[in-house]
């Protein structure tokens, strides 16, 4: 059966924007605030899609960025909007790019739909720089009978994948990261509710459009509860051995 992946209809982008994600790029410049990274450092945008953070982070924060992401409908879309922008389909989890060669890598509401955490997170280890920074923001489930797994068959979305605080700390330390920063930020999604609302009347009539005119018994927002919204940023320490 034909599987769905919400971030590449214009469903979800219709009322969020072009970020397609709660809090948009000024939870991007939360993360970066973090960091204060210099100007042309290396930074991967991984799960780039369209491509609007990655044009923020080359133009407003004037740092080398590339991205990544395995949506080719999405990556001709963004070379159109902008061929200067660094873009390769590739997989997160086997990433094309050398050992210790970035400063940061940004990963926003793209690991919860990776079938691999793990491997990912190591990859992102992998590929930075010693002292380099992980920027992650995702959904999570504030209690582990929180959310329970959205549909199965219909759509991919990040609520499949969502996990506690508990095992995404566990997964970012076990890859070697030392997190300093764990912040919640779930009213961003009362927002992006809101504005879901504004766009197509209820919740229902967002998600009776994104599975084409049915909505298998409400499931979409009856199975999938009420998730949270964080923001971590990990280091990849620096060895004095």
């Amino acid at each position: 059966m034909y599987t769905k992946n919400l971030y590449e209809t214009d469903t979800l982008r219709s009322a969020t924007g072009p970020t397609i994600r709660p809090g948009g790029l000024e939870l991007t410049d939360r993360a970066l605030a973090h960091c204060r990274l210099p100007a042309g450092a290396a930074v991967l945008d991984a799960g780039c899609g369209r491509g609007a953070t990655l044009a923020h982070l080359k133009n407003r924060h004037r740092l080398r960025a590339i991205g990544l992401d395995l949506s080719q409908l999405l990556l001709v879309e963004g070379r159109s909007n902008d061929p200067s922008l660094a873009m390769v389909r590739a997989d997160a989890a086997r990433t094309p790019l050398p050992d210790e060669g970035l400063a940061a890598v940004c990963c926003e509401c793209v690991l919860s739909l990776t079938p691999a955490p793990r491997r990912v997170l190591e990859e992102f280890f992998r590929v930075l720089a010693p002292g380099g920074y992980l920027l992650l923001s995702d959904l999570y489930r504030p209690s582990p009978a929180s959310v329970a797994p959205a549909p199965a068959a219909s759509v991919n979305c990040c609520l499949k994948g969502t996990a506690t605080q508990e095992q995404i700390v566990d997964r970012v330390s076990a890859a070697g990261f030392k997190i300093s920063v764990w912040e919640d930020h779930s009213p961003l999604l009362k927002v992006l509710a809101a504005q879901l609302v504004f766009a197509y009347g209820s919740l229902d009539a967002f998600w009776r459009s994104v599975w084409g005119g049915s909505d298998p018994a409400g499931e979409a927002t009856k199975t999938c509860g009420r998730p949270g919204y964080f923001l971590l940023v990990a280091r990849k320490e620096i060895s004095h051995g």
